[in-house]
């Protein structure tokens, strides 16, 4: 009974391991063809990146798309892959909605060419006008300003008469606010600027303009007094075709103003800014350096400042004589006011460059993982020490997009300020993360299968042991009673050989008196043949 209980344990015990060797090794061997993309719902400017991937296949692939709000950044939409991943990045570029449609083509199964590999998905991406219009980026993220700071402020504008342009392709803003109703405009669309404000609203400082005969509100950032040329609608990439012709590079690579805030924060497509000074102040040191060595910078208007407004001007003169100009307004004495209002005065994640991607003024930013994580470690510092800060939506990251929240509320909950990062989980990360937690359910399973193997081995030599100790006493017994018998059998043969000798002792007495009587009865028998003629033997006459 215990051996067919044995038997069965075991033959359980190698069916669930031949079972597991299997399942592992037939999902090694199926051919796949797959996708996902970062995001469906974007906004102008924003990134979308789409994950192609072949497991155990090679062949072609196709992407195809409906229209161009979309624009191609990196990678290739139809190129041969063998047994591994790519990734096309583009960026949003229009609003409206687009439909992607990623399928393989001519793809058979490394293992078997004869078996075809399909495979074929759409998304639906929809392109959202921006909350905000200014962006900054970094080494490692990228990041928006969506200005999402609670406020009541109501900015007071100092009125003016003068022809400005957009510096990009924008949204002009029923009010001073994000959320308004926007109208869009192209870059270089030429506005007349009615009002100029110092205050910092929901992180811009915006400008009152007319537009088609309205009034429009636009971020200071937006809007250049010089009208664009051709030159500045081209394409870095399309600028210097031709190694002869001379450079039109016309950007700065830095613009401070030592011991003063600019705001926003300097990016070399921005020629808006705007600083406050005290009374007593009449000349600003300016460092400003063209990105281009062979460009030329002039600086203007940063000396014998007075009251209220100042135009200082910037002026790039590149290499073919084109120009642009950078403008800072500086407000000297009133209306200077101190920025207190609730932000993040310090934001970083551990094992992230964000030294060169935070902001202030910048509440939204973008993260693609390239090694998986449940969460983030993140550390966010509010300008205001009693406020409190709440993060949100930082664990159990989830292929595609996932979004965290970090929420400033003042001590007295009358301010707020949102921050939030979007965390890119390609299909590829999520892959190397369920492939990990396999190895080490298997390593785990293993494990118990070791154990559980070593277990029977000790409970069949402990069974062993013990038959063998069992035959051992059994052979003893065995042996004893063996012995005892051999005794007995010795004793009797003792007892007979000892009759034996006693009968033949009797026996040799018997004869040897025989013998004597017989000698006697000779003895006898020869004198009665000397006395025969006297007397016979034996019988006397009286």
């Amino acid at each position: 009974m215990k051996k067919a209980k044995l038997k069965i344990l075991i033959g359980g015990l190698l069916l669930f391991l031949f079972l597991n060797v299997y399942t592992v090794q037939s999902e090694a061997a199926t051919a796949s063809f797959t996708s996902s993309i970062s995001a469906t719902s974007v906004y102008v400017g924003d990134t979308i990146t789409l994950t192609i991937k072949a497991t155990n296949a090679a062949g072609m692939y196709n992407v195809s798309r409906t229209n161009s709000n979309i624009s191609v950044t990196s990678g290739n939409e139809s190129e041969f892959i063998e047994n591994t991943s790519t990734t096309i990045k583009y960026k949003a570029t229009k609003v409206g909605t687009v439909s992607i449609t990623v399928s393989a083509s001519d793809m058979t199964d490394l293992d078997n060419s004869s078996n075809k590999v399909t495979g074929s998905k759409t998304y639906t991406v929809t392109i959202k006008e921006k909350s905000n219009n200014s962006s900054s980026s970094g080494n490692s993220s990228s990041s928006n300003s969506s200005g999402n700071t609670t406020t009541t402020k109501t900015p007071t504008f100092k009125s003016v008469n003068q022809k400005v342009y957009t510096t990009n392709d924008c949204n002009l803003r029923s009010s001073w606010s994000t959320s308004s109703a926007a109208t869009s405009v192209q870059k270089g669309t030429e506005l007349t600027l009615t009002g100029t404000s110092t205050q910092n609203i929901g992180g811009y400082t915006w400008y009152r303009v007319t537009y088609q005969g309205g009034t429009k509100y636009i971020a200071s950032s937006l809007i250049t007094y010089n009208k664009p040329d051709d030159k500045d609608n081209e394409d870095d990439e399309n600028k210097d075709d031709n190694k002869n012709e001379k450079s039109s590079n016309k950007n700065l690579s830095s613009l401070k103003i030592d011991g003063i805030d600019m705001t926003p924060s300097f990016s070399k497509d921005t020629t808006q800014y705007t600083a406050h000074v005290d009374g007593d102040v009449d000349e600003l040191k300016i460092n400003a350096k063209a990105e281009d060595s062979k460009a030329k910078v002039a600086i203007e208007g940063n000396k014998g400042l007075k009251e209220g407004d100042n135009i200082i001007k910037v002026k790039v003169t590149a290499e073919d004589a084109t120009t642009r100009t950078y403008f800072i307004t500086v407000t000297k004495g009133e209306g200077t006011e101190v920025d207190t209002k609730l932000k993040l005065t310090q934001l970083s994640i551990e094992r992230v460059n964000f030294e060169d991607t935070f902001k202030p003024d910048t509440y939204s930013y973008e993260l693609d993982l390239t090694s998986y994580v449940k969460n983030l470690d993140i550390t966010a510092v509010p300008s205001q020490a009693d406020a409190t800060v709440d993060i949100s939506g930082n664990e159990e990251f989830k292929e595609g997009q996932n979004v965290i929240i970090i929420l400033l509320t003042s001590a007295d909950g009358s301010e707020t300020a949102t921050y939030q990062i979007k965390v890119n989980v390609p299909a590829e990360v999520m892959e190397q993360a369920e492939e990990a937690e396999n190895t080490t359910l298997y390593i785990l399973v293993g494990i118990a299968v070791a154990v559980v193997i070593i277990a029977i081995i000790v409970v069949i030599r402990r069974h062993r042991a013990s038959r063998e100790d069992d035959y051992e006493d059994d052979f003893s017994e065995d042996e004893d009673k063996v012995e005892e018998v051999g005794r007995r059998r010795f004793s009797s043969y003792d007892d007979r050989y000892q009759t034996e000798d006693e009968e033949d002792k009797e026996g040799e007495e018997r004869h040897s008196r025989s013998s004597r009587n017989s000698t006697l009865d000779d003895f006898l028998n020869a004198q009665d043949d000397d006395d025969g003629d006297r007397r016979p033997r034996g019988r006397h006459s009286r």
